[in-house]
């Protein structure tokens, strides 16, 4: 990826500038949730909470790249990608909507006899955020071709 890419120099500056501070961001995140798990408030159960900070993380960092234009080079847009975007979307969606339905159809999935049945749960988190990505993606592109 980093000997192939067509990005310029400006969007080099953007896109390690957004990987830096979306790094500092999530260790900051992880400090203040061991921070707060010490003074004994628990926001999430250990592995959901740090799944929900890496995902604050990364998901930062993929909206400042499209945000900033970093994430293709110039001419990258015209491959013809329309198609397999759409495709990835119906896929995402069609898979969200199995795990959603598998999660609230069979209870035996969302018992846990010791609290640490999370399975289901962080699948419905990574998709919802991979979607919510997705649509942003979506927005920001659509916003920076009208104002061409």
């Amino acid at each position: 990826m980093v000997g192939n890419s067509n990005l310029d120099e400006r969007q080099l500056q953007q896109r390690h500038k957004a990987g830096n501070q979306a790094f500092l961001f999530m260790a900051f995140l992880l400090l203040a949730d061991m921070g707060l798990e010490n003074y004994g408030i628990v926001w999430l159960e250990y592995p959901l909470s740090n799944y929900m900070i890496f995902m604050l993380g990364v998901g930062s960092y993929l909206v400042r790249l499209i945000w900033s234009g970093a994430y293709v080079g110039p001419g990258g847009g015209q491959s013809g990608g329309y198609g397999r975007s759409v495709a990835g979307a119906a896929l995402a969606i069609l898979v969200a909507a199995c795990i959603i339905i598998v999660t609230f159809v069979n209870p035996s999935v969302q018992e846990a006899s010791d609290g640490r049945a999370n399975g289901p749960v962080i699948l419905i988190i990574a998709l919802a955020a991979g979607l919510i990505i997705l649509s942003t993606v979506y927005l920001i592109r659509r916003r920076n071709n009208r104002a061409e």
